[in-house]
């Protein structure tokens, strides 16, 4: 195992609970600021640092470690269309700079650590019990609420144009021809088909 790896596990058990201090118009969420007071510590007791460069239109984010040893993650800027061009760009990178930093550390607001900080008490059973493996989701399970959340405000940072394309796509996909797009957005096959259609209009 490596060490950035042991470095990493260490962090997960020390890490708090990240609170959704921030509301938007379509729900609460813990903001930039927030974010990182929260993971900062644990991660510098465990040799961890996280660094957030840019290569071209990208957002690069690296978790180093002290052993040298580094992982990376890169994800294309989405900048809105206004009338100040400089302040869209700041929104986009703060946006996308917290799911950036939890994306890479494997973490979730409101993640509850308690279960796993928590010493537990011994179970004696006659024979070890073999943990499940969770289900992969099918195409027409629900959504999670976080899970929600992100598409939500990917699509939210999408330019003007690129939007009503994506939303004319979907209604044609799934055929919703009325109502609110974004209440109809709640299964896995929906978050596939954007996913793939942003990919394909934003290329």
């Amino acid at each position: 195992m490596s060490e950035l790896t042991k470095a990493l596990i260490g962090f997960h058990k020390a890490v708090d609970k990240i609170d959704k201090n921030a509301r938007a118009n379509y729900g609460k969420f813990a903001d930039l600021a927030n974010v990182l007071s929260t993971v900062t510590p644990p991660l510098h007791a465990n040799g961890l640092a996280i660094t957030q460069t840019f290569d071209d239109q990208a957002l690069v984010t690296t978790l180093h470690h002290t052993s040298g040893e580094t992982i990376s993650s890169s994800c294309q800027l989405m900048i809105c269309d206004g009338r100040n061009q400089t302040q869209e760009w700041g929104k986009a990178v703060t946006y996308q700079r917290r799911y950036a930093i939890c994306s890479i550390l494997g973490i979730v607001a409101d993640m509850d650590t308690d279960a796993e900080s928590e010493p537990q008490p011994e179970k004696k059973v006659s024979r070890p019990a073999r943990k499940a493996e969770p289900a992969e989701p099918k195409p027409n399970d629900p959504m999670k609420d976080d899970e929600k959340e992100l598409l939500h405000g990917v699509i939210k940072e999408l330019k003007a144009d690129h939007k009503q394309e994506l939303i004319k796509r979907f209604r044609k996909e799934f055929n919703y021809p009325e109502g609110l797009v974004k209440d109809k957005i709640q299964t896995y096959a929906h978050r596939t088909f954007l996913q793939n259609a942003m990919n394909e209009i934003t290329a």
